[in-house]
């Protein structure tokens, strides 16, 4: 029936608009002599949609000043940095920060679930606190859910423009750099996608930059996934992000920045015992930052100047109250040609009333480089880390490389409970390295002096994790392209000595098979992309972690297949993404369950206006 009522509804629109109907009128006829000839001529179009191609074109090569990326200034020895740019962020088996940083040797990601579930990385065994990030320069700090670590699943990635992370034996920092539009031309950005168990996410996006150095940028984002039939869990995210600046000149700016996430989590129970295995989560979290930015050249080198007010906020109808975190810093910072130093110091209205790092770098040749790093903090209850960690690159002829990087001192893994005292530790790692066209590879070796690792409080099963031994770590990265639309990729880390860390399983590795193609042949211009791409992920037997009475939670070897298919025409991208081919039931973590088989589907288009 609704076939008629739509043919229906158009004939009525179509009539209503073509004005009123006379049953046979004649059509008068004017003699051709009365004709005016200026009505013979067409009338100028008042639009003209090829003049404002034009313009769009014309201001999309018109580059404005963005404000300057801030803690990127340390000369550091290669290696050091693991580098997202936006399209390798596009084009990566990843859908999350989480899943982005599962390409870092070293890293097991603990994950409870599918889409918008949480995500918290693990470095070499280190548990809960291995992991820090910074938004711009701003430290994330642990709040809401879980004060002990921050999950990083509910950020979008489509409000990052860069992503850089920092590895070290047990440490992990991750640099997170949102969108920095710099044409004349505004530039909007929608997604959409559907999956299994009614998944959607939903992205939409303006930017906007003046000539008089006025920027605007406002995003929304939308995660959702329902529970499993008969099942228990799911979840909806919705996200948003605006961010103001005045940037004068390449010198000089100020800008103003909120991120939010409201974030609503579903009671998850155990599909046998009915035990509590997630609690139901519902709450918003809100980071603001005010930042004044100067620098004394245009270039990068010289001196500059980034100070700081920021603001954490975590709000919870399921535990009433509020909380907050202040934070005020600054971050200076001199790059010369051949070395570089900076100094960051914040004060934290809670739990830490000081965060500061000196970091050093000094490249004499395009051979040798190193750097150093010292970090002095002091928290609640008289209680101070301090450590150095200092790194040295040696490139060698023919494309070889060398590496190593020692870490030590005292840290305070949670500064937010009160009875974590600072732990003694010695952190060691070299590697080595052979760089060409076709072969990137990478091999290590780490080793830590022992560590009692804090479990994650958002993992109810899991009540602790055994402390570290000193533990050895075989680590490898190897890139091969042996023909231009091949990559093949890997990365495998396994503990050699000392036993297996909890919740780090052995023989771990991620890897990935990509055919990209751009069909030049076909398509000269370079308008269309492909890309396919297989994952595989595995591991051996391990230990997840310890129950409630310290007995060991085995946690079975796995294995996990992925598929992702991706097209590009010009701005417009479509893609597929299938998870656990093989419906694999054993999960990340014990008793943890991962969706079989799903899948999702869906586009992205970022366009100039």
């Amino acid at each position: 029936m609704r076939a008629p009522i739509v043919v229906a509804v158009v004939a009525a629109l179509a009539l209503g608009t073509a004005g009123p109907l006379h049953a046979q009128d004649p059509i008068p006829v004017r003699p051709p002599d009365s004709l005016k000839a200026d009505s013979l001529r067409p009338k100028p179009d008042t639009i003209s949609t090829t003049d404002r191609l034009l313009k769009a074109q014309q201001d999309q090569r018109i580059q404005l000043q963005p404000l300057p990326l801030c803690g990127v200034a340390p000369l550091q020895p290669a290696s050091t940095r693991t580098i997202f740019t936006r399209d390798s962020i596009d084009w990566a088996p990843a859908q999350s920060v989480g899943e982005l940083l599962q390409r870092v040797a070293g890293v097991f990601l603990e994950r409870s679930d599918w889409i918008g579930s949480p995500e918290l990385p693990n470095v070499f065994g280190h548990g809960a606190s291995s992991v820090s990030y910074e938004l711009d320069c701003v430290p994330m700090l642990a709040l809401g859910v879980d004060s002990v670590a921050v999950d990083p699943s509910p950020w979008p990635l489509g409000f990052l423009d860069r992503v850089e992370v920092e590895t070290s034996p047990g440490l992990m920092r991750v640099f997170l750099f949102t969108r920095r539009h710099d044409r004349a031309a505004p530039r909007t950005k929608i997604g959409a996608s559907q999956g299994d168990r009614g998944a959607s996410r939903y992205l939409a996006m303006f930017e906007r930059r003046y000539s008089s150095g006025i920027g605007l940028s406002i995003g929304a984002d939308y995660v959702g996934v329902n529970p499993p039939t008969g099942a228990t869990g799911g979840n909806n995210i919705p996200s948003g992000w605006f961010q103001l600046g005045y940037v004068p000149s390449a010198r000089f700016g100020i800008q103003a920045q909120l991120m939010t996430n409201v974030i609503t989590r579903n009671l998850l129970l155990d599909d046998v015992t009915h035990d509590t295995l997630s609690r139901q989560v519902k709450g918003s979290r809100t980071d603001v930052q005010l930042r004044a930015a100067w620098r004394q050249r245009a270039d990068g080198l010289g001196r500059s100047l980034d100070l700081f007010a920021a603001h954490t906020a975590w709000a919870s109808d399921s535990a009433p109250g509020h909380q907050g975190i202040g934070e005020f810093g600054a971050v200076g910072a001199l790059r010369r040609p051949t070395w570089s130093a900076q100094l960051s110091a914040w004060h934290y209205t809670r739990r830490t009333s000081l965060d500061s790092r000196l970091d050093l770098g000094w490249a004499p040749t395009d051979r040798v480089n190193g750097s150093l790093q010292l970090v002095v903090q002091r928290h609640d209850g008289d209680r101070q880390s301090q450590w150095a960690t200092a790194r040295v690159g040696v490139k060698l002829p023919y494309g070889f490389r060398l590496g190593g990087t020692v870490s030590d001192g005292r840290r305070v893994q949670a500064p937010s409970l009160r009875d974590d005292v600072a732990q003694q530790f010695t952190d060691a790692q070299v590697t080595a390295g052979f760089a060409s066209k076709p072969l990137s590879i990478d091999a290590g070796y780490a080793s830590d002096e022992g560590w009692r690792p804090q479990a994650y409080p958002e993992f109810v099963a899991i009540t602790s994790l055994a402390p570290l031994a000193r533990t050895g770590w075989v680590t490898g990265h190897a890139r091969v392209a042996p023909v231009g639309f091949l990559t093949l990729e890997a990365v495998y880390q396994n503990p050699v000595s000392g036993g297996s860390p909890d919740a780090s399983p052995p023989q771990h590795m991620l890897a990935t098979a990509t055919i990209r193609s751009r069909f030049l042949r076909n398509f000269p211009s370079g308008i269309f992309d492909l890309k396919l791409q297989a994952v595989l992920e595995k591991w051996g037997d391990g230990i997840g972690g310890r129950d409630a009475l310290g007995a060991a939670i085995p946690l079975p070897a796995a294995t996990f297949f992925r598929a992702i298919i991706q097209m590009q025409i010009g701005p417009f991208i479509l893609y597929y993404d299938k998870v656990n081919l093989q419906a694999t039931r054993t999960g990340y973590v014990p008793r943890y369950r991962i969706q079989p088989v799903g899948s999702t589907f869906g586009i992205r288009w970022e366009f100039s206006n």
